[in-house]
């Protein structure tokens, strides 16, 4: 009887959320994919039995750095979502569900006697800040100094600056990810579908979108590549601005997209996540994945749209 191949581990922190559900699932087959949760039983029942998922002690790390123990990767997609309206109680919740993860990998990484090959760190786009309608946004491009995301971003990626000479550290700067089913895009097609959708403020703010299958292929292919490190934008090629891209989900859905959504209404329905999220926008290009060979298999919104939508 044959000796069953031995495969690669891949921690994942957040493996129960909208991305990293794909991500396991495009994972699964190839590697010994392994989740960490607060919620082990909760959650558990999401996967087959190819994936493990275990439980998330962060007073006492000595399981993890047991786990971690010469790991292919380890990929934290972890932290409250930032949808929603902004209450002082729920941004309070956004910052701390990433740094506290943030810390404990530092410390599991730094007790780890063989170290993980690599950890991915998820971000964002709007590290960048939201004040930069007329330039391309490049890995190379200054960060944003002033508002919310932009401060807690930096600090998600700062957390982790403290591992870069013990591993190899990857940071996912991802835009907005295309799903039929989550994230941002059903919320803003029911608009759509009951025959009130349209731009949001001016219109002319960019949306760096990414389609969610190329998103997880991305990450498989900075987990894979060893010289892949540092900052990458996780957006298709193409961004658009909201006018094109409101127009775009009217015609991949069949219906009018001439009702626009005035500022001031946003901005007194949504506060600060408005302004930040919805108001403002970056025109942002994978320049670092382009450069090492990656192929979109969507570059263009009307293309990803037909995709989600079965055309």
């Amino acid at each position: 009887m044959k000796n069953p191949i031995k495969m690669d581990k891949i921690i994942i922190f957040g493996g129960s959320g909208f991305i990293g559900k794909h991500l396991v699932k495009e994972l699964q087959n190839n590697y010994n994919v392994i989740v960490i949760s607060r919620r082990k039983r909760t959650i558990a029942n999401q996967f087959n039995n190819k994936v493990t998922v275990e439980r998330l002690r962060s007073r006492d790390i000595t399981k993890l750095v047991e786990l971690m123990d010469g790991a292919k990767g380890v990929i934290n997609l972890a932290g409250e979502n930032v949808g929603g309206r902004w209450s002082n109680n729920k941004m309070e919740k956004i910052k701390k569900s990433r740094l506290d993860i943030d810390s404990i990998i530092a410390r599991v990484i730094i007790g780890a006697k063989n170290k993980p090959e690599v950890v991915i760190q998820g971000s964002a786009i709007g590290i960048y800040g939201f004040t930069r309608n007329t330039i391309d946004v490049t890995e190379e491009t200054p960060l944003g100094k002033r508002g919310f995301l932009p401060k807690v971003a930096l600090s998600h990626e700062e957390s982790l600056q403290q591992i870069e000479s013990l591993t190899r550290v990857v940071y996912i700067r991802t835009g907005l990810v295309l799903d039929a089913n989550e994230g941002a895009l059903p919320k803003i097609a029911n608009l759509f579908k009951y025959n009130i959708g349209g731009k949001f403020g001016s219109g002319k703010q960019w949306n760096s979108w990414i389609h969610i299958q190329d998103e997880v292929r991305a990450i498989k292919h900075l987990l894979e590549n060893t010289k892949s490190s540092g900052p990458y934008n996780l957006t298709a090629p193409n961004p658009v601005q909201n006018d094109e891209f409101s127009r775009s989900i009217g015609k991949a859905l069949k219906k009018p997209s001439f009702m626009p959504a005035p500022s001031f209404i946003i901005r007194l329905l949504t506060g600060k996540m408005g302004n930040e999220l919805l108001l403002s926008g970056l025109k942002v290009i994978p320049s670092k994945l382009e450069s090492e060979g990656f192929k979109f298999n969507f570059e263009n919104i009307d293309d990803a749209l037909a995709n989600i939508y079965n055309h």
